[in-house]
Formats: structure tokens, sequence, C-alpha cells
């Protein structure tokens, strides 16, 4: 659990970063890619996303009319069963122990010379599943009805971190999952 724990400092320290450059330099920022951490030790699996507002309701704007807000809380309640976002095969034996859902909003403003985002609104979604597996080992592909439950996205960026080692995978659409046969 400790490596589990230091690995997330690490990502949250990273993701950090990110954040900085991305309100230095806004045309980093990306849409239709959104972020995720996963991370192994012994019987424990966790996944971290990191998704755009717009992959998912389709703006970034800090919601203030009802269909906006309406919006919002339909995606978070969708976010609230990880089965929408992701899946694990079923001879893993995984079980949920531990889940956070949230919309991040912060406001940047920029004060370079970046007309159409001179103060830009960014809403982030963020969600975090913690799991206890019977079997980790027979973790061997993540499959993601994200991208059909969330058509606006196109691709994660995936960090996998085992005692192993790591490794990075994109996804996409088109080839919704990613192979971790013996990296666990």
């Amino acid at each position: 659990m400790k490596f589990i724990l230091s690995i997330l400092i690490f990502f949250n320290f990273s993701i950090a970063k990110v954040y900085a450059e991305e309100t230095r330099q806004v045309d980093k920022h990306e849409h239709g890619v959104g972020e995720l951490n996963i991370a192994t030790e012994g019987d424990v699996i966790e996944f971290e996303f990191m998704i755009p507002g717009a992959d998912i309701v389709g703006f970034e704007y800090v919601a203030k009319s009802d269909a906006d807000i309406a919006s919002i809380r339909k995606d978070l309640q969708t976010f609230e069963s990880y089965e929408n976002i992701f899946t694990l095969p079923t001879n893993s034996r995984c079980q949920l122990t531990e889940k956070q859902v949230a919309l991040k909003e912060d406001e940047d403003e920029d004060e370079d010379d970046h007309d159409d985002h001179a103060e830009e609104n960014h809403n982030e979604f963020y969600a975090k599943y913690s799991f206890e597996c019977g079997d980790t080992k027979a973790i061997n592909k993540v499959e993601f009805p994200y991208f059909s439950t969330f058509p606006n996205s196109g691709e994660l960026e995936v960090q996998f971190i085992s005692s192993i080692g790591s490794v990075s995978f994109e996804v996409e659409a088109e080839e919704p999952s990613i192979n971790i046969d013996g990296k666990i």
C-alpha cells in the first residue's frame, strides 16, 4: 500500500507540474485527451482519471445555467459506476473498495497575448477507483467503454505502474483496451 501511495503522490506532483505548465502555455491544453494513472501493488489496483470537461459535457466553462448544471450532475453520476468507464476481467475477482468522483473547476488568468484564452475557465472530471483483487495476475486486459459512454473523448494517455515497472499507453476509441498481460 505504501508503494501505491508513493506512486500517487508522484503522479500528483507530476500533474501539478503539468497544470502549471498548461497555465503558462495555454496552447498545450488538448481537448479529446484525458489522463489515466493505474498503479498496482499486491492485491490492490487503483485507477485515477483526469479528463477535460469538454470531453465529457462538451464545455469547460463554469456551469451556470440549469441545463449545464444538470449535464454535469448526470455525467458525475455516470462516473459513479466504474463499469461505464472501464472493465476488468471477472476472473481477477476485483471488488471496489473506494471511489472518489468530482468536478474540479479553476479559473486561469493568462496575461500573455493569447487573445482566445485571455481568461479561461477549465473544468475537469476527476475519478479515482480502488480495488482489492483475488488475483491481480489475472488482469491481463483493461477495456474502456468510456469512449462509447462519452463520444467527445478521443484518447486516454495511460501511465501504468506495478512492482515490475512502468509502461505508457495511448488508448483511442478505435481500439478501446490495453494489454497488461505479464506487467503485474
